[in-house]
């Protein structure tokens, strides 16, 4: 599968990192933004992402919630937790409960780029086991 086909979820209640995150990604990936968790859930049952980069502090449904939903519904849908540094054990937590990896803010797109890159890698290697 190309790059360019594979479906990426952006998750933020902050809409200047959905912009920058979308318009960094797009020329990759078919990108699609959203702004809650519930959003999110909507768009992963209406089109399996094949990776989510998901908030971990958001209002109403924490994006460790929300992981825990995404995890239930799909797997195998890479989930990379985006986190202040001071929630750190929450990504932690994210962790164990299957996100695949996780991201500080203020965050390196270059960091960024390489754990998505790792993070699709890695998944392309479990599914050719399987």
């Amino acid at each position: 599968m190309s790059a360019t086909s594979r479906r990426f979820l952006i998750v933020d209640d902050e809409p200047l990192i959905l912009d920058l995150l979308r318009d960094h990604f797009a020329p990759s990936y078919r990108v699609e933004t959203v702004s809650s968790g519930a959003e999110a859930l909507t768009a992963v049952r209406r089109e399996r992402p094949d990776i989510v980069l998901l908030d971990i502090r958001m209002p109403r449904m924490s994006g460790v919630d929300v992981l825990k939903e995404i995890t239930a519904l799909d797997s195998t849908i890479a989930v990379i937790m985006i986190t202040a540094l001071e929630h750190v054990a929450l990504a932690s937590e994210a962790i164990e409960r299957g996100a695949a990896s996780y991201v500080l803010k203020p965050f390196d797109l270059r960091h960024l780029d390489a754990v998505v890159a790792e993070t699709l890698a890695s998944r392309a290697r479990q599914d050719r086991a399987r």
